[in-house]
């Protein structure tokens, strides 16, 4: 994955700290399920991605690798200007400081607000079951990838594939192509700024 803009980490820490007023046990696989589901509700309601990572085909699904790996590490280096552990369970995350809207539309927060909704009571075991379901992107990008095999029976964790997006567009040729051109922008603006 290349490397990530302030503006996306800012974005992404100021998200997580949005979710994490509506959210309860935000614990690491929570939280990648949680971006997940952003990016998957953005890409299929307008076209474009919310933040516009790659999500890498894992075991326990879509991973964003490098907020993985940070919520592994303590301290957290990525986030640490908007998330920190809990002092009463340092296997979930609070809020550090107080949510920005400077990078959100109106329609982000409303994407934040279903997401809040959809998986206010649910585990990080219901997230994940949900995102492994048979016609999910996960289940899909694997299969086109040639992995599920090795994922399902465990002899795979992780892989360098990405969730293949466009697959949510089979039937809708205007979106299809409104999102391949938001990623081409999103691609040319990463490359200005190398």
């Amino acid at each position: 994955m290349p490397e990530l803009t302030s503006q996306q980490i800012s974005k992404l820490g100021n998200a997580l700290i949005y979710l994490s007023k509506g959210v309860s046990e935000l614990n690491k696989t929570k939280i990648l399920k949680l971006l997940f589901l952003l990016e998957e509700a953005s890409i299929k309601k307008y076209g474009h991605p919310f933040f516009g990572f790659d999500f890498q085909i894992w075991k326990l699904g879509p991973v964003l690798k490098d907020v993985f790996i940070d919520l592994s590490d303590d301290p957290l280096t990525l986030l640490k200007d908007y998330i920190k552990r809990d002092d009463s369970n340092s296997k979930e995350f609070i809020a550090a400081h107080d949510f920005s809207d400077d990078e959100f539309s109106d329609n982000d927060i409303d994407l934040m607000d279903i997401i809040i909704n959809f998986s206010r009571n649910k585990t990080a075991a219901d997230l994940v079951k949900y995102t492994h379901s048979d016609n999910s992107l996960w289940k899909k990008s694997a299969q086109k990838n040639n992995v599920l095999e090795q994922l399902e029976h465990g002899t795979l964790t992780s892989t360098d594939y990405n969730i293949d997006f466009s697959l949510l567009f089979d039937e809708n040729s205007f979106l299809k192509e409104k999102y391949e051109h938001a990623v081409e922008n999103l691609e040319f603006i990463k490359h200005l700024k190398k």
